[in-house]
């Protein structure tokens, strides 16, 4: 017996070594993390640029209604104005030629700011006041003037004004053919069209444009479009815009969670669970994320038992067409060789996961013990709990059994179908079965991570080939007694699967040709070939 095991472990050894003695083993090893990191940053900056990343140009307005493009147009131009001397009013003018920019910095000390939106109003809002009549005695006066006059410079103070993005294009009318010729020449980003009765229907309301994945023009038109015919119905009904917003107002709660209370809350009578201020902590963000922490343990395990199975099925494919499995055969039985290269796989497995738990963690330590001061967000990181939540013992414990019951079981039989294959090709068409089901449970990751204690996961924990996924993801939720039933109910099945294996690699791994599909494989655990 101890023979057989010494046997078993020599082979280990042997691919254990042969693995990890490259330099793009360590190469590959090391760099993983780093371009896992490098593709997460580049996802979140490239979402973001997705969805904050607009298409500056021209727009024209077909105003079919009583106006209502007209007071769209004053409404973002106020907006603009608003947006403007806000940012006048936190800077101070950056050199004495900016004479303008003092005055109103100074109005705006002394003014509310609706007010002096208002006046300027007077002046800019279309349809425009006559240019000779607009003196230069007033400050609004002198404004319009001056804001007429340098939109350059007002875009480069105030990036969020609207003409730096968008313009509306203020031309006599036009036939919808020639607004389709210039939306065709690409001189125009599209038109809009406001319907008679607009109002009160978004009937016959449309936005014409070539590209249409791109909304980000009408999505803000519309949001001015609504705020005027807001305004409208609220006059109209002799409701205000404060007192209707406060009327629609939504009601939010504050996601908490029950905490032990202290002791002199529990030693006090009479109390309210209002008085019990302590009884409840508000849930951060990081909270949020700690509890998908055994769906990344499930994603991580997917992926090692995967790979590591897709790799022993290759090298076992490779030595046999290679006639190495004959030289191997040759001084130990096929069972141990089977044995030892899953033996080794896995212990190439863990090596790279411990490198990368290194990796990992390191920086995380250093983090807590010396950089929180200056790192505010991994401070609140560690404080809130997460880090616990993520290497929970129980989730710790629980990979490692998991891990060696899945990768056994997938191990096992990529290994027999391997055995039997004599190159590659065949060895990946005939794994295919096997690895569209085992992407089932990774497809419904999030929906068990969300109803951990449903009736679905419950019924996938007891399914072999998702029994170790699931679990990862569940293990919390799931009973004592459950848990070791499902264990011992999976170890049964991956020995179960050792023994299928067993004979199809017995018979299979000195075999020049392929079985012929499945009943083949069975003829090959029956015992014939």
């Amino acid at each position: 017996m101890l023979k057989r095991l010494y046997s078993v472990w020599l082979i280990a050894q042997r691919d254990w070594l042969e693995a990890t003695s490259t330099k793009m083993f360590w190469l590959g090893a090391l760099l993983m993390p780093v371009i896992t990191l490098i593709l997460a940053v580049f996802g979140m900056f490239a979402a973001s640029l997705v969805g904050t990343s607009v298409t500056v140009g021209s727009y024209y307005v077909v105003d079919h209604s009583n106006g209502l493009g007209l007071q769209i147009r004053n409404e973002i131009l106020r907006t603009d104005i608003v947006n403007f001397l806000t940012v006048v009013a936190n800077r101070e003018p950056i050199s004495e030629d900016e004479e303008i920019l003092i005055d109103t910095h100074e109005a705006i000390q002394t003014t509310a700011l609706p007010d002096l939106v208002s006046t300027f109003m007077e002046y800019l809002e279309h349809p425009q006041p006559d240019p000779t009549s607009i003196t230069g005695d007033t400050l609004a006066g002198r404004f319009s003037i001056w804001w007429e006059n340098n939109k350059d410079l007002i875009v480069e103070l105030a990036p969020t004004v609207s003409f730096a993005t968008y313009q509306e294009i203020l031309t006599p009318n036009l036939t919808e053919q020639e607004l389709i010729s210039r939306l065709k020449a690409e001189k125009i980003l599209g038109y809009f069209i406001i319907p008679e009765g607009f109002v009160n229907s978004n009937e016959n309301a449309k936005f014409v444009t070539e590209n249409i994945l791109k909304q980000d023009l009408a999505n803000w038109y519309e949001r001015f479009a609504t705020r005027v015919i807001q305004n409208k119905k609220f006059a109209e009904s002799d409701i205000s815009r404060e007192t209707a917003l406060w009327l629609l107002q939504r009601a939010s709660f504050q996601t908490s969670k029950a905490v032990e209370p202290s002791r002199d809350s529990r030693t006090s009578t009479g109390s309210s669970p209002s008085d019990a201020g302590d009884s409840t902590k508000e849930v951060t963000v990081w909270e949020t994320v700690g509890e998908f922490a055994p769906a990344v343990y499930q994603y991580i395990l997917w992926f090692l038992v995967f790979i590591g199975a897709t790799i022993l099925m290759t090298n076992t494919v490779e030595e046999k067409s290679t006639k190495l499995v004959e030289v191997l055969l040759s001084d130990l039985d096929s069972v141990q060789l089977m044995d030892g290269k899953l033996i080794g796989s896995a212990l190439t497995l863990l090596t790279v996961v411990g490198l990368w738990i290194f990796l990992i963690s390191l920086p995380i330590l250093v983090a807590a013990s010396i950089g929180v001061p200056f790192l505010p967000q991994v401070a609140e990181f560690i404080q809130s709990g997460a880090l616990n939540s993520m290497f929970n013992p129980l989730f710790v414990v629980n990979f490692v059994i998991f891990f060696v019951l899945g990768f056994a079981f997938y191990g096992y039989s990529l290994s027999a179908l391997g055995s039997v294959c004599s190159n590659i090709r065949e060895a990946q068409m005939m794994a295919t079965p096997i690895n569209l089901v085992a992407i089932v449970p990774l497809i419904l990751m999030v929906p068990i991570a969300l109803d951990k204690s449903g009736t679905l996961p419950t019924i996938m924990s007891y399914i072999p080939p998702f029994t170790p996924f699931v679990m990862m993801n569940i293990v919390a939720e799931v009973a004592w007694t459950n848990y070791l039933l499902i264990l011992v109910w999976m170890t049964a099945c991956t020995l179960g699967v050792r023994w299928l294996a067993k004979k199809i690699y017995t018979k299979g791994i000195l075999l020049e040709n392929k079985p012929a599909g499945i009943k083949g494989l069975v003829r090959l655990v029956g015992g014939t070939s």
